[in-house]
């Protein structure tokens, strides 16, 4: 009973200090900040652009970060970028959600760095403001 206590209210401050994660089993979400879900490893938002320019500045983030083994996928839907950035694999999906609206998700590292992965949406949004 008292590790129970003892994790909700680790749980809480956690929700506190840094927005809300749920962990079930070995599956971990978060929310952070009203854009970014945080997804087994993966961290997804939703960008207000249709998915023709989002792909774009996903491209130009790559290229400007110098990123090698570059492979891209281009789907009508959905596309991918699979790279390596600074000795890390990096997975960028963005999929088409509605005429100006797309999801990035990005993993960085086999288990999944968030402050990567902000680092590369932060990139893609300058991009798209550009």
């Amino acid at each position: 009973m008292l590790k129970k206590i003892a994790l909700v209210v680790g749980l809480l401050a956690l929700t506190a200090l840094t927005g809300c994660a749920v962990v079930a089993g070995d599956t971990v979400m978060g929310y952070e900040s009203g854009r970014f879900v945080y997804h087994d490893g993966s961290l997804e938002s939703v960008y207000k652009y249709p998915m023709d320019q989002v792909w774009d500045a996903a491209r130009k983030a790559v290229a400007d970060l110098k990123a090698t083994d570059v492979v891209p996928d281009r789907k009508i839907e959905k596309a991918t970028i699979d790279a390596v950035l600074f000795e890390e694999k990096v997975k960028i999906t963005v999929t088409y959600l509605t005429r100006t609206d797309t999801t990035v998700s990005v993993r960085v590292g086999t288990a999944g760095s968030n402050v990567g992965a902000k680092y590369i949406h932060d990139k893609i949004e300058a991009n798209l403001r550009k």
